[in-house]
């Protein structure tokens, strides 16, 4: 359950506003399984509320404090990501960006099914730019949200599903930067500098690290034939065309959360049924 009680420092009615904004945007995405469902909000003695389903702990939680870093398997990861791009995809059709994608926002039940949850940042693309920015945790923010972009759209939330496979693969965070600028120096030393000169929106402005072009990606996940013992987490090629593909630095080439579900990965292994 979330309480909100208004305060009296000028800001209750924007903080009232962004809350009704969280509560419509969960009431519109009702009904799909890889999203929390709300069970009552209203207004209670000058308290709003907002009352959701009981699911579980975090995806965050069970990373640390039930697997304690272990990493997942691919197929694993499959499932998992599966879910979470069918819930993205849901929300995208809506007309929503999440803008706070992480395993913090998302919840885990007792048969391991996730329900992306916290859609307080939510922002409805009817409107149309700008956007505001910074949005969301630094830690997923996609290349154009770390170069200041407030016209992005819906790849934003494609960029935080990558990491966040990433993560699950390697059981760690891909990216430590503790700034903007080397948050954004660690992703283009990783993925190269070409990517993102390519974007329409790149002004030409001089970018931090990533002095090679090309991406070293796949050295961090290879394929299994090149896989050393107890070296870095291993990758189908199938695998890799979704992870690199939602890895784009550039958001017009980066694929959505709609263009992965339909990608030959997730028929591989016949992932259970999610709805769409």
């Amino acid at each position: 359950m979330k309480c909100l009680r208004a305060s009296d420092d000028g800001d209750g009615g924007r903080y009232l506003s962004d809350f009704a904004a969280e509560v419509s945007a969960l009431e519109a995405c009702s009904g799909h399984p890889s999203i929390v469902q709300p069970r009552a909000s209203g207004h209670l003695d000058g308290e709003a509320f907002l009352a959701m389903e009981f699911v579980g702990p975090t995806l965050r939680y069970v990373m640390k404090h039930v697997r304690y870093g272990r990493r997942h398997t691919e197929l694993e990861v499959r499932l998992l990501m599966r879910q979470l791009c069918a819930g993205v995809r849901w929300m995208n059709r809506l007309g929503l960006m999440h803008r706070d994608l992480k395993p913090d926002n998302v919840l885990v039940d007792s048969h391991g099914n996730l329900k992306i949850c916290d859609l307080g940042l939510s922002c409805s693309m009817a409107d149309g730019p700008p956007y505001s920015n910074p949005v969301g945790t630094r830690g997923y923010r996609a290349p154009e949200l770390l170069l200041g972009c407030t016209d992005y759209d819906e790849h934003v939330d494609s960029w935080a599903l990558g990491v966040m496979m990433a993560e699950l693969l390697a059981g760690k965070h891909p990216f430590h930067g503790r700034s903007d600028t080397e948050h954004l120096s660690e992703i283009l030393d990783l993925l190269g500098t070409a990517d993102i000169k390519e974007w329409s929106g790149y002004d030409g402005r001089r970018l931090p690290g990533g002095c090679q072009p090309g991406s070293f990606l796949r050295n961090k996940f290879p394929c299994q034939d090149k896989a050393r013992i107890k070296g870095p987490p291993t990758l189908s090629e199938a695998g890799f065309e979704v992870l690199s593909g939602l890895l784009r630095c550039d958001p017009e080439k980066r694929l959505t959360a709609e263009q992965a579900l339909k990608h030959r990965w997730f028929k591989e292994a016949n992932p259970r049924a999610t709805r769409s």
